[in-house]
């Protein structure tokens, strides 16, 4: 700032360096105010110099931190002034006051643009900086196209080009829109051979921005690219203004390795090939000097070097060098230089293959983790959490339960936490877990959750052989003079459990095992008190044969509280009180905790909330999300059989993402283990109600001549054949008020896609999509330029689980996200919240949980919604949750199905109707259909070939399993119609049933999902002496 010639402006900067205190400065800076106030009333009486010298008094107030809402005309006026002092002087305090929300900015915008077609260089220098300063929708829109010729043009000069392609960097940050990618791809390519290492250092950040929104439309700059890093490395035409401490443009060559790392990979071997001769050059050229300034540029040429060998998946030999010059930089005396290193050997521990490598420096990054400064042991502690697996976890978690003795507060609650997780993720044996989370509360209490040790009770309940042992540990740190109330709260909590399995070891009696702990009792918080107390009725309760003197002891203690000011606590007392009265009925009432059911890791969830990573965003923490991620993960998931076998810890590799690609399923699986789907068919070997979970497939017989005498076992049962039409009584509808509320053919959904109006139109066929997933249990569910929704459904009996995958596609996030879930009234849905912002290239899972009340063909609705940048999308997605997903096919012999199928014989339990428009097809087809449908055909029940018998199970909340039986019956020489006969228990059931399967006859979807071969309605050989088992014989006794 110019201060030569304004005395009033030096006097008053003078007047407030010399304030003594904050007040003296305020009233000095609003006797200001009001002097130049009065002054801005009289304007046409100020001089330029008068109205510059106020303006910079402005600034210099506003920089001191004090609101100036006045004086902005006076400001913006400068900028049209012919001279350059006034001129400059407008543009720098516009830049400062006025951000891209203020109108007044609207009325300078023809004058600015007057200044960057002009011919005076520097009046567009000063116009080009402040449109990149402040930036704005309204600039974008109205300057860009000029920003663009001034770049581009060749008659300008260095200066203005550089100047004007920041200033355009802004305005497409601000608006994507104003860069027309189709024709600025060869502009780029050109821009891109630019000599001057100054206007290409400005055209490499706006390609940077380029490439990170649409790399696909610059593939013709990448040979650009890797001509610039070999022209950098071999130090060919660098001016000596750009070379810093021997060092050829760093800036440069970060901002084109930054870019490289945006594209998938590069294909031209030749290309390739000279890139990784710049990058072994950039490897072995590297080394720790003396000169801190040069260290700065060259390792930040180096680990964005590093970055781009990791993104390009270099050989294993370029892996391993890149980790000895990690290895060496984390063993300097540099701390910065440290610190760097241990970040980015943390980074290359998302390369495949390499992490055998970093082990080997595991001792020195132990070292590093008694490091004086604390974020380099923040840093060694991540990468020492990162590269654990089951061949080191010993070792690590031994080394920072040691480094817990000494570790300042400041790093207890994340030590513990990683401990922890390690020791559940990787432990060899339940008993080293145990020792190592009892070692961590004993030496760490204060810092461990009640998550930990929660975890722990929860494997040791589940796994009987653990109990002893963990027991036994227990009561040898009770033994201990001092101890935390959380090892008080875990250990009363082993004891009270499982204290009666230790009776025969010396000191372990019930009496002796109820004065240790009880010695603890008046030390401790009122939440230990309650577990105390449940401890001691479990002692009680398992002391035989009774002790009358632990028993008066324990007594009175319960009596004691019964009158404790916390409720929770003389609510315990008063119950145990009166429950130790029962005598032996005590034993039924506090039985032994039943195993836990398995549930999400908490801790693995508290760590992924608590990290927090320092290092900057850049293309590789984008890319990291694709990897395939080496951790191994203690999953919960609901057993699908029974109890789940406890005696280990179960781990699961996390599966990779994949977001780029096209025509697959590009979500992330949630690391559960599935159940059997219902689509299995099931042999019911004796009663219909109970299905049991065995997979036998069917043979598949050809079918066999028929004599042409052979009775039609079902027809008396099922009544007139006549193909023509069904009886009049079956035409009726059973259920009052449901046909009123029949959808159309083929319309299952509570909203039509079709009539919604949306500016982000679907890549594909979300209808399409839609017909898929009601067949199979995952897939896309929907995708558009910017998301993509991917779905994955877990059935069982009437309960399922989706879990949604919300994938965003883009570099850039997606805001106000909402989805909104609209259930039929048969459904009952519980989906767990949405978050607001999805991060660039992230994936989010929405967890939904469903119950089926009862039979209905409706289905459930996502109102689903996002913004980004200015487009708002809003798209009303179907849910497959249709009602083939509650049904599981079964098959039945005759034995069976005839029973039923009399017992059913009843309107409306069962109806038939005469299909009329069916689409012509071959029985086999109509058996793969039900088959997909989770209708099992059954072979032997109908000796007709032109029949079709299937059986499943409905479950429902309100139903539970119910039976349902099926039959088609087609005519040969018509197949456009058929009739269909459904009977189920419900009546409801009968009718949703029938119209479900009737839809699908008429209107089957265009793209069916491959289902396992289906069995061939055989024909049954010539008919045998009659006996009990004979179907004829059967049917003889029915009538």
């Amino acid at each position: 700032m110019a201060l030569s010639g304004m005395r009033g402006l030096s006097v008053f900067i003078s007047d407030i360096r010399n304030c003594h205190n904050k007040e003296q400065e305020r009233l000095r800076v609003d006797k200001e105010l009001g002097n130049i106030r009065t002054r801005f009333k009289n304007e046409k009486g100020l001089s330029p110099y008068e109205k510059k010298k106020y303006v910079w008094k402005m600034l210099y107030i506003y920089m001191l931190g004090y609101d100036v809402d006045f004086g902005h005309m006076e400001t913006i006026s400068l900028i049209s002034a012919p001279k350059y002092p006034e001129k400059q002087v407008g543009y720098i305090v516009t830049s400062c006051l006025l951000n891209e929300t203020n109108d007044f900015l609207r009325m300078v915008i023809n004058t600015v643009r007057n200044d960057i077609i002009g011919r005076n260089e520097t009046f567009q220098c000063l116009a080009l900086t402040m449109v990149g300063n402040i930036g704005g929708k309204e600039f974008s829109e109205s300057l860009a196209p000029d920003v663009q010729k001034l770049l581009i043009s060749s008659s300008c000069r260095p200066v203005v080009r550089k100047k004007a392609a920041l200033c355009l960097l802004r305005l497409y940050r601000r608006n994507t829109d104003v860069l027309n990618i189709d024709g600025w791809s060869d502009r780029m390519a050109q821009l891109l051979d630019e000599r001057d290492l100054g206007v290409l250092t400005s055209v490499m950040s706006l390609f940077v921005s380029l490439v990170s929104n649409n790399a696909e439309a610059y593939w013709n700059c990448l040979p650009k690219c890797v001509r610039i890093l070999e022209r950098m490395a071999r130090n060919q035409d660098i001016p000596q203004e750009y070379t810093y401490y021997g060092i050829p443009s760093p800036w440069l060559q970060v901002k084109t390795m930054r870019a490289l790392q945006y594209f998938p990979t590069i294909e031209d071997p030749s290309a390739r090939r000279a890139l990784f001769e710049v990058l072994q050059r950039i490897l072995m050229g590297t080394d720790v000097v003396k000169n801190v300034n040069k260290n700065n540029a060259s390792h930040a040429v180096l680990f964005e070097a590093l970055a781009l060998v990791m993104h390009l998946d270099a050989e294993k030999e370029m892996m391993s060098q890149c980790v000895a010059l990690l290895g060496k930089f984390i063993a300097v005396r540099e701390p910065n230089i440290r610190y760097l290193g241990l970040e980015n050997m943390s980074r290359m521990l998302l390369v495949t293959d390499v992490q055998d490598i970093i082990k080997r420096h595991q001792a020195q990054i132990i070292i590093s983790l008694k490091d004086p400064d604390i974020s380099i042991r923040r840093r060694a502690l991540d990468l020492l959490y990162g590269m654990c697996d089951v061949t080191n976890a010993k070792e690590i978690v031994e080394e920072l339960l040691q480094y817990l003795n000494t570790a300042e507060f400041a790093m207890r609650e994340e030590l513990s936490l990683k401990a922890a997780i390690l020791a559940e993720k990787f432990a060899p044996d339940l008993s080293w877990y145990v020792d190592v989370i009892l070692q961590l509360i004993d030496k760490a209490g204060d810092f461990v959750s009640d998550d930990i040790w929660y975890r722990v009770v929860q494997f040791v309940t589940n796994n009987e052989d653990l109990q002893p042992y963990a027991a036994a540990k227990a009561r040898e740190y009770l033994d201990k003079p001092a101890l935390h109330e959380t090892m008080v709260k875990v250990s009363a909590y082993l004891l009270g459990e499982y204290g009666h399995l230790l009776s025969q070891r010396p000191g372990c009696s019930p009496k002796e095992l109820f004065a240790i702990i009880n010695d603890k009792l008046p030390t401790v918080s009122t939440s230990t008190v309650a577990i105390l107390l449940s401890t001691y009725a479990k002692i009680l309760m398992h002391t035989q044969p009774p002790d009358v003197g632990l028993q008066k002891q324990i007594l009175t203690i319960f009596k004691k509280y019964e009158s404790y000011i916390d409720v929770e606590i003389q609510q315990r007392a008063v119950e145990y009180f009166e429950l130790s009265r029962k005598g032996a009925a005590l034993a039924d009432v506090l039985a032994e905790m039943p195993k836990f059911p398995e549930r999400e890791s908490a801790l693995l969830k508290k760590a992924e909330d608590a990290e927090v990573d320092t290092a900057e965003q850049s293309a590789i923490k984008l890319r990291s999300q694709q990897q395939t991620s080496n951790a191994l993960v203690v999953t919960d998931h609901p057993p699908v059989n029974g109890v789940p076998a406890s005696n280990h810890l179960t781990l699961v590799k996390m599966p990779s993402q994949n977001i780029a690609e096209e025509s697959n399923v590009t979500y992330e699986e949630p690391p559960v283990e599935t159940p059997k789907e219902n689509g299995t068919p099931v042999k019911v070997e004796s009663k219909v109600d109970i299905i049991p979970e065995t997979n036998i497939e069917s043979k598949v017989e050809p079918p066999t001549s028929q004599p042409a005498s052979q009775a039609d076992l079902l027809a008396d049962l099922l009544g007139p054949l006549a193909i023509e039409g069904p009886p009049a009584a079956v035409e009726q509808n059973p259920v009052q008020g449901l046909e009123a509320n029949q959808s159309p053919v083929g319309d299952l959904a509570l909203a039509t896609l079709e009539d919604q109006s949306n500016s982000v139109q679907p890549i594909v066929n979300v209808e399409e999509k839609f017909h898929i997933l009601c067949s199979k249990d995952s897939g896309v569910l929907y995708e558009d330029p910017h998301i993509q929704i991917g779905l994955k459904a877990e059935w069982r009996a009437h309960h399922g689980r989706l879990v949604l995958f919300l994938g965003n596609k883009n570099t850039s996030s997606l805001v106000s996200v909402r989805a909104l879930i609209l259930p039929p009234s048969h459904l009952k849905m519980e989906p767990s919240s949405v978050p607001d912002t999805i991060p660039p290239r992230a994936q989010v899972q929405i967890p939904l949980e469903v119950v089926n009340l009862r039979a209905s063909r409706d289905v459930a609705v996502i109102d689903f919604s996002y913004t980004f940048g200015t487009v708002l999308a809003n798209a009303k997605l179907r849910l497959p949750v249709v009602l083939n997903k509650f049904l599981q096919p079964i098959t039945l012999s005759p034995e069976e199905f005839f029973p039923q199928w009399k017992a059913l014989n009843v309107q409306p339990l069962k109806v038939q109707e005469v299909v009329k428009g069916v689409k012509p097809l071959p029985l086999p087809e109509i058996a793969s259909l039900f088959m997909s449908l989770h209708l099992a055909a059954t072979p032997g029940l109908d000796n007709n070939p032109n029949n079709l018998v299937a059986c499943t199970t409905f479950f429902s909340e309100t139903t539970r399993a119910m039976l349902c039986l099926v039959r088609v019956e087609t005519d040969p020489q018509d197949r456009t119609q058929l009739r269909l006969t459904v009977a189920s228990g419900d009546q409801y059931l009968t009718f949703e049933l029938k119209e479900f399967i009737k839809e699908h006859l008429i209107d089957i979807p265009r793209v069916q999902a491959s289902s396992p071969p289906v069995p061939v309605q055989p024909q049954l050989p010539p008919a045998a002496p009659a006996t009990y088992n004979d179907p004829g014989a059967m049917l003889a006794g029915l009538l």
